[in-house]
């Protein structure tokens, strides 16, 4: 055999073993998987340096949740960002923003911030899969609670939309019944009609197509809930301010002129500066409570000049509240790195790929189908609870009263105070921070407080009667030595907010008696 015929019969041999040795990876190869973020880059709630979304995405990958083994395949997330164009709504904008992700290969996509742009990205997606049947993508809601998001979709055609979830927040159903669970639960039992007989409510809403579920429970369905007898809690004025509104004093004014005692309000957007500073400026006599997604901003003090002290809101946690204990090292991390408090988007798309992690590594394949079944079943504890979602892909969440017992993901209530020390809160709010004041049953819930143009003794007044007598003395006498969640205890013996009633709190209502307060109760 010549040199040459010896040669082509060594290639030939070689051959097949080079064709088996380049389908072998080595077992440090790393492929990527491509998951988009989605959201509102003009606003707050992407821009991590503001507490946004993106940045609880960038947080996730640093904290290695971008690392997933999925049936033996190591992959590493690549994030792709995308502009949602939520301010000013540009639908065919958004449309095409979530087209490009899906044509620069995201398997998943994250996001999705107001409702109106949601709507166009949804559709195409759908359009994309129906497309593209062998390339489908999932998408997980992050940012929207408008209810028809789901239950149009997801609920109406299942074969057609089983690849959407949301994952946050709650749905706007939800978070109206954690808001009026809150009143109808706590406030308004315990302190609004001990304080007043009977109370009026009102609502003031952003003129947005989420808005308007909130509106009709108060004017129509908060009244007739148990355990109030007819008459004892009423409705009395609904307002809502179109986008972009910066005098609220026609508002506020004809709210106090309908005698409000609570004001429900609801807002995404920085409108709410303008209402809570003339709300503060004008003293009006009457709380301030419901949703403002500005509110959760750690330089919301500033932004307010201070009038945001005594707001209450909806939101995921308060200041550094330790829900989870991954919940405080979430929080110290993202403010170390970025220094801003995360928003509710931050929180979501953080706990969005703690759930897709475990979905991936539990389903042992990226076949979209197979993930949507794990998905559909999984169970994940995240952030703020645990987390799993209904037969039609909403967030699941059964409870939004004074208590919290199954411990499924819920929205909180807050209300900003300014605790007079710097270290409370460095180094954003310069001592205001965000106590939790609903669930009232977990160790580091605080009790509402009154602003002192309301109530001046309210702090101290146990039994809201207007005066500091020997009864708000037996009330924190008998809850004395009591710690959250003990039979003894009781929320408003707590004046000293430190989380247990011992001799301070003793101290402080004794050094106030005999004090009372001349008209009683409060006018509107």
């Amino acid at each position: 055999m010549n040199k040459k015929a010896a040669l082509v019969m060594i290639l030939l041999l070689l051959a097949p073993i080079a064709a088996i040795a380049s389908t072998i990876r080595p077992a440090s190869a790393v492929e990527t998987l491509k998951v988009g973020v989605i959201g509102p880059y003009c606003l707050p709630q992407w821009h991590e340096h503001m507490g946004g979304m993106k940045g609880g995405a960038l947080l996730a990958m640093m904290d290695g949740l971008g690392n997933i083994n999925v049936g033996g395949t190591q992959y590493q997330v690549e994030l792709v960002f995308a502009d949602e164009h939520a301010y000013p709504i540009d639908e065919e904008a958004a449309y095409a923003s979530a087209w490009s992700l899906c044509e620069q290969g995201c398997k998943f996509i994250i996001g999705g911030f107001r409702t109106e742009v949601v709507w166009p990205i949804i559709y195409a997606i759908r359009d994309w899969n129906e497309a593209h049947p062998d390339q489908k993508v999932i998408y997980m809601i992050n940012g929207a609670s408008t209810d028809e998001l789901i239950s149009q979709t997801v609920g109406v055609d299942y074969n057609r939309y089983k690849w959407l979830f949301r994952i946050n927040p709650i749905n706007s159903t939800m978070l109206g019944r954690n808001v009026f669970g809150y009143l109808a639960g706590y406030l308004l039992p315990k302190k609004l009609i001990p304080m007043y007989g009977s109370v009026k409510v009102g609502c003031l809403t952003e003129d947005l197509a989420w808005t308007q579920g909130i509106c009709h429970f108060v004017m129509n369905i908060l009244p007739t809930l148990p355990p109030f007898p007819p008459g004892m809690v009423t409705s009395v004025y609904c307002g809502r301010s179109p986008t972009g509104t910066t005098n609220f004093i026609p508002y506020l004014e004809a709210a106090r002129s309908a005698g409000v005692n609570v004001l429900v309000i609801a807002y995404t957007l920085p409108d709410a500066i303008y209402l809570v500073q003339q709300w503060r400026e004008g003293q009006y006599k009457f709380l301030l409570v419901g949703i403002d997604v500005f509110g959760q901003r750690g330089d919301y003090p500033t932004l307010t000049g201070g009038a945001c002290e005594y707001e209450i809101f909806e939101d995921f946690a308060g200041t550094r509240t330790p829900i989870t204990p991954q919940a405080v090292e979430f929080w110290d991390h993202f403010v170390g790195n970025f220094s801003a408090w995360p928003l509710y988007t931050a929180w979501g798309a953080y706990n969005g790929f703690i759930i897709l992690k475990k979905a991936l590594e539990t389903a042992g394949t990226l076949d979209p189908d197979v993930v949507i079944a794990t998905l559909e079943v999984q169970e994940t504890l995240v952030l703020n609870g645990k987390s799993k979602f209904t037969s039609t892909h909403d967030v699941y969440s059964d409870e939004y009263g004074a208590t919290w017992k199954n411990g499924y993901t819920r929205a909180f209530m807050v209300q900003w105070i300014n605790t007079g020390n710097p270290a409370n809160s460095k180094p954003f709010t310069h001592g205001f921070v965000k106590y939790v004041v609903c669930p009232v049953d977990q160790p580091y819930s605080k009790k509402t407080m009154f602003p002192p143009w309301i109530h001046p003794l309210g702090t101290w007044d146990l039994n809201f009667d207007g005066k500091i007598d020997i009864k708000d003395v037996a009330a924190v006498s008998k809850a004395f030595g009591a710690l959250p969640g003990s039979p003894a205890w009781n929320i408003e013996a707590e004046v000293t907010c430190d989380f247990k009633i011992d001799i301070k709190d003793v101290a402080a209502i004794s050094k106030r008696f005999g004090q009372f307060v001349s008209s009683w109760p409060p006018d509107p």
